[in-house]
């Protein structure tokens, strides 16, 4: 897939090793909290829609409203529109999906009170390094937010390989957030604020109008090992942005190359897996 520039809070880019685990993505896996709260008739927004996966699935649950995916990729915005046709989602009518260019760090061609519901997986965890950007991005979603409407968030804050032995916690994990915080010293990143950065934004944590959760995603057996590694191989793979972005953060080719070598022999090892735990948030506006 053809890279092109991106706004400086995103890093990892849309090359088709790191697309092949936003393709894993639907309602059903990283949505299933929002799911009991969807109304037939709901319009929905999705922030950072990626590929659409999400957004195709969770408009089957809006079936007789609409559903909308943004992204500030045009590339990514195509791949959706082409996997959406050859799923026969509809573009127009009750249950349609449109995809559109946005980005919530700036102002939404939007109506204020538009969407019952907006949607956010794996957005804020990108929101760096300044600390300002995740209350901008807050700011605008409530704008277009509905009053009584359903703000969605999911983000990852660890990740944990087991058997601990190989180090990956640190090799993979830790550089992980290193090449998503651009190399600044791990605070507190949004993905773990979530909390108190909805109390800023004005969303009633005291009153009951915001639920905090966690989820998981679990990667084990040998067919989905070898998956997972060989997707990591492809992201460390020269030119690929995402190692582009580990570099920037002041990540060596050598700790590279170890990450890649260790990654190969936890996908030979019988047992072992993968977690990583997912911060689940609700609010009410």
């Amino acid at each position: 897939m053809t890279q092109q520039s991106q706004p400086s809070n995103y890093t990892q880019g849309y090359s088709n090793s790191t697309l092949a685990t936003h393709l894993l993505r639907t309602a059903e896996s990283d949505a299933a909290f929002l799911l009991p709260h969807i109304k037939k008739t709901d319009c929905i927004l999705d922030v950072g829609c990626g590929p659409g996966t999400i957004t195709t699935s969770l408009a089957k649950y809006a079936s007789e409203g609409m559903t909308i995916g943004i992204d500030i990729s045009t590339d990514v915005l195509q791949k959706a529109k082409t996997l959406a046709a050859e799923a026969n989602v509809p573009p127009r009518g009750p249950g349609s999906v449109i995809f559109e260019k946005g980005n919530v760090l700036e102002r939404l061609t939007y109506a204020d009170n538009t969407f019952d519901i907006v949607y956010c997986s794996q957005v804020f965890g990108h929101l760096l390094p300044s600390p300002d950007l995740p209350l901008r991005a807050l700011a605008e979603i409530r704008r277009v937010l509905k009053p009584g409407g359903i703000l969605a968030t999911r983000d990852g804050m660890e990740q944990h390989f087991y058997p601990r032995s190989l180090d990956l916690d640190r090799l993979w994990g830790e550089n992980l957030r290193r090449g998503l915080h651009k190399g600044a010293p791990d605070a507190d990143p949004p993905e773990t604020s979530m909390p108190a950065l909805f109390r800023s934004a004005g969303f009633d944590v005291d009153g009951g109008k915001v639920h905090i959760g966690a989820g998981t995603r679990v990667f084990s057996g040998s067919e989905a090992r070898r998956w997972l590694a060989s997707r990591g191989a492809g992201q460390l793979r020269v030119g690929d942005p995402f190692r582009q972005s580990w570099l920037d953060a002041g990540i060596t080719e050598g700790e590279i190359q170890q990450t890649l070598l260790a990654v190969e022999k936890w996908a030979e090892i019988e047992d072992a897996w993968f977690v990583a735990l997912q911060c689940e948030m609700l609010a009410w506006k």
